[in-house]
């Protein structure tokens, strides 16, 4: 037989952890929506940096005067800043993706 209180304590707190989860739904999906946004992004500096970007740096560096003032970041036609934000992107993209397989891995799951 089950003893009671012992069933309300795990009870108790299997309630709780689904509460949890369903406060994180929405970040969740949220976190999604922005992963996206945050792809398209991506996909436009890609664009940037594999067309005009060294047509633009070559005029830059023959002088053509046009500010590359930011509001603090690194400037887009840095050696680096759009290079290091794409292996930003890929380094998150694996992780966000290890993460998806080992929640559908049968062998990951407990039950």
């Amino acid at each position: 037989m089950i003893d009671i209180e012992e069933a309300q304590r795990r009870i108790d707190e299997i309630q709780s952890l689904y509460r949890e989860w369903l406060r994180l739904l929405p970040e969740l999906e949220a976190a999604q929506d922005e992963w996206r946004k945050a792809a398209e992004i991506v996909r436009k500096l890609d664009g940037f940096y594999s067309g005009e970007y060294n047509r633009y740096y070559t005029e830059i560096e023959n002088g053509l005067p046009v500010s590359l003032e930011t509001e603090g970041e690194y400037s887009i036609m840095s050696q680096d800043a759009l290079y290091d934000a794409f292996g930003d992107h890929y380094r998150l993209s694996w992780e966000w993706m290890r993460l998806a397989v080992a929640s559908l891995d049968p062998d990951k799951r407990s039950g």
